[in-house]
């Protein structure tokens, strides 16, 4: 009975009354022997990176919103950077969970399926978000169609001179499918191409970069920001220096974070389907676990793009 079966042939008021004295007592059951009973530890692993991100964050809060109807809780590993300084998995893989779920793990995520076979072979795996391995059950988004409706739209309002701002510390400020939606669609419209490399995200550092660029008198006719949380930070540099954003400088996000429709003048973004990839990924996730000799299931999602005043003329 404090195991939580509902099988067993015990009348619903003495069940009431036991598990009223078990709390007025404060017990709580051994998870560590109910593991050993049933198999299950009614633990996931939840990969991510912990480096800060309002988007990150939201998917973080939508995951934990699903578990909370469950008896499921998350153990929550930043895989890429544990995997980026051992190499190994050793450390995640100590606990023991049912499963896992891997969120945007560029890194680590294909090593892992590589090695899935020798060193979690029993463990159901799904990976999500805009990295995936095609080898395993994944949910993934695909955010080069959500690049290229961004450029579309901007090139559409006749903008020529536009720039993709990223940080030059990251790959992505060279590479992936926001920049490559931007450079592809540069040069097909017969453009130059011009990335604002800026040293990270900080509010620092993509002030530095922007009043460099407003001194110069060289700020482009839009810019590409490589996540809505440097767009947020651009809108507020270039409002601060006098500049009309949506009408000397177009502004477009990538992610649909929350603050892009609030800022003075709303931004334009490329809105991730956080609630569906999220439900999906667990659904996968749920029906490995249930069977594990089910078939892999595989879906892409597309990115919406949510046109604001920030890209309006």
């Amino acid at each position: 009975m404090l195991s939580g079966r509902t099988d067993l042939p015990i009348l619903p008021e003495t069940r009431a009354k036991v598990l009223e004295a078990a709390r007025s007592l404060g017990y709580l059951p051994n998870t560590a022997a109910r593991a050993l009973t049933s198999g299950r530890s009614g633990i996931i692993g939840f990969w991510m990176s912990l480096e800060y991100s309002c988007y990150r964050g939201q998917v973080l809060d939508c995951m934990r919103a699903l578990l909370r109807e469950t008896e499921v809780t998350a153990a929550v590993t930043d895989i890429d950077e544990e995997y980026n300084l051992a190499h190994t998995f050793d450390r995640a893989l100590r606990v023991p969970v049912d499963g896992i779920l891997a969120f945007d793990n560029s890194a680590s995520v294909e090593a892992f399926t590589r090695d899935y076979d020798r060193i979690a072979p029993t463990i159901p795996f799904v990976s999500m978000g805009a990295y995936w391995s095609e080898s395993k059950s994944y949910v993934g988004i695909d955010l080069r169609k959500g690049a290229d409706a961004a450029m579309d739209h901007l090139i559409g309002t006749g903008r020529k001179h536009i720039s993709y701002l990223a940080p030059w510390t990251s790959e992505l400020v060279d590479s992936g499918p926001r920049f490559e939606g931007y450079r592809d669609a540069m040069v097909g419209a017969g453009l130059e191409s011009r990335t604002i490399a800026v040293e990270t995200f900080s509010f620092k550092h993509i002030k530095d970069g922007i009043e460099k660029l407003y001194a110069e008198k060289a700020l482009p006719e839009a810019i590409v920001c490589m996540n809505d949380e440097a767009a947020v930070s651009t809108s507020l540099v270039l409002s601060n220096l006098g500049v009309k954003i949506g009408e000397d400088v177009a502004l477009v996000g990538f992610n649909g974070i929350e603050e892009t429709e609030h800022t003075q003048v709303p931004i334009t973004t490329v809105r991730q389907p956080i609630q569906e990839m999220c439900m999906l990924a667990w659904q996968f996730l749920k029906e490995q676990m249930a069977d594990p000799t089910a078939p892999l299931q595989q879906e892409i999602l597309v990115p919406e793009l949510v046109v604001r005043e920030s890209t309006a003329r």
